[in-house]
């Protein structure tokens, strides 16, 4: 009875957000909330000097330092609160917006990326303030800034240890905050006292504040041209000038492989092995690119080009702006502090140029297809027909930790409802395009290239019946293991693990985490359909409308991705996983969507394994180590002779004992966990750092907004990670070795929320405590010095919350 009433209550709910759908579009037709448009970003203008008794560096050396270790850990992503993204002096000028970034948005608005107006005056038309005084009298200034107001609001309130019961009710209505924009700093602290920052978290030394008060007092200057001449000056002109060659050559399929190459790596941060430590983004320019030449003396000098981006909603809109006739494709260096969730790196090397010149110029175009298409269709498919499926195709599976990342962690900051279509954790393997029926025939005997992007139900069921026509008639018998790409038996990108722990979301290459309990195998035309819908057409500020469409069609792509692994099961058994991975009301829409190629030929001869073992087992001999990585010592199937109970003496033995607890259902504490704890573990004088992953478990998927009544509390597992995984730490703690014996023992006896409150209580380090910053800071240096080049600053937004509740 009870599943009956929340089954009812679910269907109402989806009731209620088609009729949300169809009001939205209604509406949208008669009004368009965004007007904005496309233009030119010319490079910022910096000051010759601050104007103050600061120095140039000071805004560098002294303040950014600061907003990174204590402020973007909340502040540093389109999601900021009140939109202020403190990762650069722009973000600051730029200030913050009254509206709440927040509350639901029915309707379509403006962009709000950091560098969508051409300038200062155009932001404050778009509704938003300063939070730093830069006129006036010196002395008067922090009194009027609303940044130095919240810093002073959190030092008298947020002292350790300080009261952080009010959080809860915070995070609960988070929909309804307003920003000091809209009724004054001094209004809005009369009413909200607690209110001080850093939020929740202990305050700023009195040594940062004096600094802030002296820096706001001088006017908040910024950096000065010469200092950011130095920042922007590169270290290596001449790999960045290899580069631009090779995406602006003359070469005639030139411009649409760059065209190609931009719009699956525009939210990427680029690295190069050949210029450590610099990072870049791929943008379209109205500039030519750098060129490093010879004088008469045979030394080398560069010959500079400002890049002048040319901004535009999404990277298939026309850059062929008013009075722009020629473009070109740059890398522009990223001078920002770096945001952890929302960098994804692309790790170039002269090896890689080499290999994009052999997979788009050493094969001839299609006959016959346009190499000039325009910009009216924003189709890949039809776009870019003129480019061999089999070098897009390769270029996709080769580089599939960078076009995945894009999916679950480039256009959102924070994604759980997004990616709530897809499961917590799950393997990721690859149809090789040599076998691939949509690399064989593009076109899969369809009509109309629209059909290959109709998100729609009736769209996706024509793609569907084509594709696997195309299925029967180049693989009558069904997916062998050697349609699964094997990367070469050294690229890792063959073998993907994905975790999507509510907020957190984060690709790794190789096997890791444990065995799941689901996997994916991705063809090329269903990777295209994913990419584009989640990214490109992704439109972070786009309609509720547009969310929901891009919802339900990963819902459907994850469907068709665990399909076409279950094909590679005995033809017995393919239903059967089926309905395991998807059950209850999930079912209920499961019996719509065809499984083509359940009867298939036989499958794989299991030999008396389970059928996931084995074909597991099958993949893994055929990839070998080079690309799965090490067996899993911390999260083994079969587990060491190890009792909780027996003293740990050293790192091995740590190691062995938390394995026992890894990758098991019906074990009580796994619902209490929050989705990241990083663990410092220290033997004297050396220490570890670990990850501490909760794995949800939901019987179904693909039902929205019934995250929680598909929850399966029974079946949530924790998987343990060397070093640091995820964006969004829940919980930090410093553990001594000789602690981890009972520590793991008190875990595991945890069975209500009462004993998990009293565990993390003890070994947690609490928000509110003097010891907090220390540890977050450490762990940050350790990202930064072992991580690189993927580190970044974590996000502190759920910090000892399950975020999933707010």
């Amino acid at each position: 009875m009870k599943n009956k009433v929340r089954y009812t209550a679910v269907i109402l709910l989806t009731l209620v957000a088609v009729g949300v759908i169809v009001g939205s579009m209604l509406w949208n037709r008669v009004e368009q909330q965004s007007d904005w448009q496309p233009f030119v970003l010319t490079p910022t203008a910096y000051p010759e000097t601050t104007g103050s008794n600061l120095d140039g560096h000071f805004y560098l050396d002294k303040i950014q330092p600061i907003f990174n270790r204590r402020c973007i850990v909340c502040h540093g992503c389109l999601d900021s609160p009140c939109l202020l993204k403190l990762t650069c002096y722009e973000g600051l000028l730029r200030g913050a917006r009254k509206v709440n970034p927040d509350a639901t948005h029915l309707f379509a608005e403006k962009p709000v990326r950091l560098h969508d107006q051409p300038s200062l005056a155009a932001w404050r038309e778009q509704g938003f303030c300063s939070v730093v005084e830069q006129q006036g009298p010196p002395e008067e200034r922090p009194a009027k800034s609303i940044l130095f107001r919240m810093l002073v609001a959190g030092t008298e309130q947020n002292q350790p240890p300080f009261d952080v019961q009010p959080l809860e009710s915070v995070y609960k209505s988070v929909n309804e905050h307003i920003c000091p924009c809209e009724q004054g700093i001094d209004a809005y602290l009369k009413q909200r006292p607690t209110a001080g920052m850093p939020f929740g978290l202990p305050a700023l030394s009195p040594e940062e504040n004096q600094r802030f008060s002296e820096w706001i007092s001088a006017g908040s200057p910024g950096p000065t041209a010469d200092v950011m001449a130095e920042v922007e000056k590169l270290a290596q002109p001449e790999v960045i000038a290899r580069w631009e060659a090779f995406l602006n050559q003359q070469a005639p399929l030139s411009p649409l492989v760059s065209r190609f190459i931009f719009e699956h790596a525009f939210l990427a941060t680029l690295h190069f092995e050949e210029s450590q430590g610099e990072y870049f983004r791929l943008v379209r320019s109205t500039t030519p690119p750098i060129q490093v030449k010879n004088d008469e003396d045979g030394k080398q000098f560069v010959v500079p080009s400002p890049v002048h981006e040319i901004k535009t909603a999404r990277p298939y809109d026309t850059p062929y702006l008013s009075g722009v006739d020629q473009i070109y494709y740059r890398l522009k260096k990223v001078t920002e502090a770096r945001a952890q969730k929302s960098m994804f790196v692309w790790q170039l090397s002269d090896a890689r140029l080499k290999r994009l010149k052999e997979l788009f110029f050493q094969v001839d175009p299609v006959s016959g297809k346009s190499l000039t298409p325009g910009y009216s269709s924003h189709n890949p498919f039809e776009v870019f027909q003129a480019i061999p499926a089999r070098s897009r195709a390769l270029f996709l599976v080769e580089n599939s930790h960078l076009i995945v990342s894009g999916m679950i962690r480039g256009p959102v900051c924070v994604g759980n409802l997004a990616t709530y279509a897809i499961k917590d954790n799950f393997w990721v393997f690859f149809v090789d395009p040599a076998h691939d029926p949509s690399v064989l025939k593009p076109e899969l005997g369809l009509q109309s290239w629209n059909d290959f992007m109709d998100y729609g139900i009736k769209g996706n069921a024509v793609y569907n019946e084509a594709y696997n026509r195309m299925l029967d008639k180049y693989k009558p018998t069904g997916y062998q293991i050697d349609d699964v790409w094997d990367g070469n038996q050294e690229n890792s990108n063959a073998w993907l693990t994905i975790l999507r722990n509510e907020t957190n979301a984060t690709v790794l290459r190789g096997r890791q985490g444990g065995i799941p309990p689901t996997f994916w195998m991705i063809d090329y035309s269903g990777f295209e359909r994913l990419y584009y819908s989640l990214v490109v057409n992704y439109e972070y500020y786009g309609s509720v409308e547009q969310k929901l469409a891009t919802w339900e069609f990963m819902s459907r792509l994850r469907q068709e991705f665990e399909d076409n692994f279950l094909r590679l099961l005995p033809v017995d058994d393919r239903q059967k996983y089926r309905d395991l991975w998807t059950r209850g009301i999930g079912q209920e829409l499961l019996f719509r969507m065809p499984f083509p190629g359940e009867e298939a030929g036989q499958g794989i001869d299991m030999q008396g394994l389970d059928p996931i073992s084995g074909v597991l087992s099958k993949i893994q001999r055929r990839f070998t180590e080079a690309v799965s990585g090490p067996h899993d010592l911390l999260n083994p199937g079969r587990k060491p002779d190890v009792k909780l109970t027996d003293p740990v003496n050293d790192f091995a033995g740590w190691e062995a004992a938390v394995s026992t607890l890894t990758m098991r259902t019906q074990l009580k504490f796994t619902q209490f966990l929050p989705s990241n704890t990083f663990i410092r573990l220290t033997k004297r004088e050396e220490s570890r750092v670990y990850s501490l992953v909760a794995n949800r478990s939901y019987a179904f998927n693909n039902v929205v907004f019934d995250e929680n009544g598909a929850r399966q509390p029974d079946l949530d597992t924790l998987s343990v990670y060397q070093g640091l995984v995820g964006d969004f730490p829940n919980l930090i703690i410093d553990l001594k070795l000789e602690q981890a014996s009972a520590f793991l023992t008190e875990l595991n006896a945890v069975s209500t929320t009462e004993e998990w409150t009293a565990w993390k209580n003890k070994y947690g380090t609490l928000r509110n405590t003097a010891a907090f910053w220390t540890l977050l800071d450490w762990l940050t240096d350790w990202n930064f010095q072992n991580r690189q080049p993927d580190a970044g600053y974590f996000d502190l937004k759920y910090y000892m919350l399950l975020d999933s509740r707010y």
